[in-house]
């Protein structure tokens, strides 16, 4: 078979008009002068300062008459998430559960704080145990 050849010139010129595009107007930049080493002498300065804080508190607590001020709890860690025991390979298994019974393992897995697939893990696990 001979080639067709494809006369594409007429192409080439329209597209050869090429209209310029104007861009936004640069902006420059904004250039800091702070000195890497004093940003960090300060902040080692001001964590040190936070560290001193409570001690120089409880000093002058008794010295002052100046109301004692009671520092705020510190928020309970969240409980750590109960994980089987995983032995051995893993294996993935699908199931299908009505739409009411998945919103209910849901709002379950939750309230214990745990993931669904933990969850359910446990009871398969305990009910293993019982049998």
């Amino acid at each position: 078979m001979a080639k067709k050849k494809f006369n594409i010139s007429s192409t080439l010129k329209k597209n050869s008009k090429v209209e310029e595009v104007k861009l936004a107007p640069k902006i420059p930049l904004k250039k800091t002068t702070k000195d890497p080493e004093e940003v960090k002498t300060k902040v080692e300065e001001i964590h040190a300062a936070e560290i001193k804080k409570p001690v120089e508190k409880q000093e002058t607590a008794a010295t002052t008459s100046q109301p004692e001020r009671v520092e705020e709890p510190k928020p309970t860690p969240k409980p750590k998430k109960a994980k089987p025991a995983e032995k051995g390979r893993m294996v993935r298994m699908t199931i299908d559960t009505p739409e009411e019974m998945h919103l209910q393992l849901k709002i379950k897995s939750i309230q214990t704080r745990m993931s669904m697939r933990d969850y359910v893990l446990k009871l398969i696990e305990k009910d293993l145990k019982k049998g």
